[in-house]
């Protein structure tokens, strides 16, 4: 952060001084000082030679804003992130009052992805981040000093004026308050943001369950803070209390407003604000899957938290298990209104040449209301009227890749291993099974604690808990005494043979001894 200035002012008079000598004359600090060339965002900054929005940091202190007066809304939530990267970015022009930024009003308007001319809307954005008070999560340790500065509050933005320069391009210039713009740059621990995903983003509530879940990703558990689910009710909708109890009050009047709980009970809230955030947040992105878990305390929901799990490779690399044919056909759908995510299931499903002649029919047609929906139902219904007889498929089907060679062997190891595990585990000794079912347990505090319950009422009856120990059991006995969880590829090919090999073996006579349980 640049050194701030030494405020000049009137020599005082001490004892001794000759007050016959007239003061030095200070220089009079100019009215306003014109911007630096570079101070204003060029138009790419956040974006990456491709065009495509860049990943940005940020400290994970402010992962969690909890607005404590008013409410912000996706588009002022949008505006500060696109502000704040701005700032991080480009160095600040220095005048008599300070340091400020300027974006034309066009860039912030394309990184935004906001397609209105309406100035309005955006004034009325970036004035919510001037009046709303918000509170962030507490800041980890400084490892240098020893302080833990365990709570922060300020406005979002300062002073915002709308500027048209000298060449007529309208622009926005901002500051920003001291203490935010500290935490920015001197954080000690930041997270990851997709810019790219935040276009896309629609609910209010998924911007800000996104920001969490990137500050919580690479948490081995694999889980975000768990609170009281009242508590999340401003984190995600993004309005205070305060804000809330107002526009009950106006809605309601004030006697019934404050009988009034927000939300009232969380299956009000689950199914308006978090069940959406999370589908929305799913679909925008193919990186990780969220998960809401309740934590209850009998049949009531006490407090919430999410899970994250990365997604299987399969679905983040799916541009290259398709040929060049196959991505051509692909692109060809896309162009008339079709999704590329249900595009590649219909080239994989029908191949490539359906989907062309389903593009083509559409672009001979004229007065289509729905494009897209013409081209899914012409494709499935070619594919449907060529099926062919059963055994005559794999012949039309596209070979698996190496790659899905193996991962599809390592499906079919890990599988085996479990299955081997629950035939085995009857035949352990009891002080033997004793050990890994305490193991376990402490396994599941840190990684499935919502399995806890369950597992101390009723230990391996229920499904789920049966399900997730023998998942885990088979891993640990495969890392202990086997080839490990994730084998060789060599392992992979023995255990493969192995496997035809055992096929081929005669079947065991009817009268074979079984296990004792």
């Amino acid at each position: 952060m640049p050194r701030r200035s030494t405020p000049q002012v009137q020599p005082t008079l001490f004892e001794g001084q000759d007050a016959s000598r007239e003061p030095r004359e200070l220089p009079a600090a100019p009215a306003s000082l014109e911007l630096d060339s570079h101070a204003e965002v060029a138009p790419g900054t956040l974006r990456r030679a491709d065009g495509e929005l860049r990943t940005v940091r940020k400290p994970v202190e402010m992962a969690v804003l909890e607005p404590k007066t008013r409410r912000i809304t996706l588009w002022s939530r949008k505006a500060w992130l696109l502000l704040v990267s701005y700032s991080l970015t480009t160095d600040p022009a220095k005048i008599a009052d300070g340091m400020v930024w300027r974006v034309p009003v066009k860039t912030l308007m394309r990184d935004a992805c906001f397609s209105s001319r309406d100035h309005a809307h955006i004034k009325d954005s970036i004035r919510e981040c001037q009046r709303t008070l918000v509170e962030w999560s507490e800041s980890v340790r400084n490892s240098q000093t020893g302080e833990i500065r365990t709570w922060a509050s300020s406005q979002l933005l300062g002073s915002v004026e709308f500027v048209t320069n000298a060449a007529g391009r309208e622009c926005i210039e901002w500051s920003l308050p001291p203490t935010l713009l500290k935490e920015l740059r001197a954080y000690q621990h930041y997270y990851m943001l997709s810019l790219g995903v935040v276009a896309q983003i629609g609910l209010n509530s998924t911007l800000s369950l996104y920001e969490i879940v990137c500050r919580y990703r690479t948490n081995p558990s694999g889980l975000t803070m768990r609170r009281p689910w009242q508590e999340w009710v401003s984190i995600l909708t993004g309005e205070s209390d305060e804000s809330a109890r107002i526009r009950s009050q106006i809605r309601y009047g004030r006697h019934k407003a404050e009988a009034r709980e927000r939300y009232g009970e969380f299956r009000y809230f689950n199914r308006d604000v978090v069940q959406k955030a999370v589908k929305e947040l799913n679909a925008v992105q193919d990186e990780f899957l969220v998960e809401p878990i309740l934590i209850k305390e009998g049949r009531a929901v006490r407090e919430l938290q999410f899970r994250i799990q990365p997604r299987k490779p399969s679905a983040v690399s799916r541009r290259e298990t398709l040929s060049e044919q196959e991505q051509s056909a692909v692109d060809s759908a896309v162009s008339v209104g079709v999704s590329e995510k249900v595009a590649r299931g219909l080239v994989r499903q029908y191949g490539s040449e359906g989907v062309r002649a389903g593009v083509e029919d559409a672009e001979r047609s004229s007065g289509l209301q729905n494009p897209a929906g013409y081209v899914v139902a012409q494709v499935r219904a070619g594919g449907q009227a060529k099926a062919l007889p059963r055994g005559s498929g794999p012949a039309t089907r596209r070979p698996p890749t190496p790659e899905e060679g193996m991962r599809l062997a390592l499906e079919g190891f890990r599988a085996s291993r479990v299955e081997s595990a629950k035939a085995h585990w009857p035949e352990l000794p009891v002080e033997v099974q004793d050990d890994y079912l305490q193991r376990f347990e402490a396994f599941a505090r840190e990684r499935y604690p919502y399995l806890l319950r369950d597992f101390a009422a009723t230990k391996l009856k229920k499904p789920i808990v049966r399900a997730n120990f023998f998942q885990w059991l088979a891993e640990t006995v495969a890392n202990e005494s086997g080839p490990g969880w994730t084998p060789s590829a060599e392992q992979l090919v023995a255990h493969l043979v192995a496997q035809v090999d055992t096929a081929a073996l005669p079947p065991a006579p009817t009268g074979a001894a079984k296990p004792r349980r």
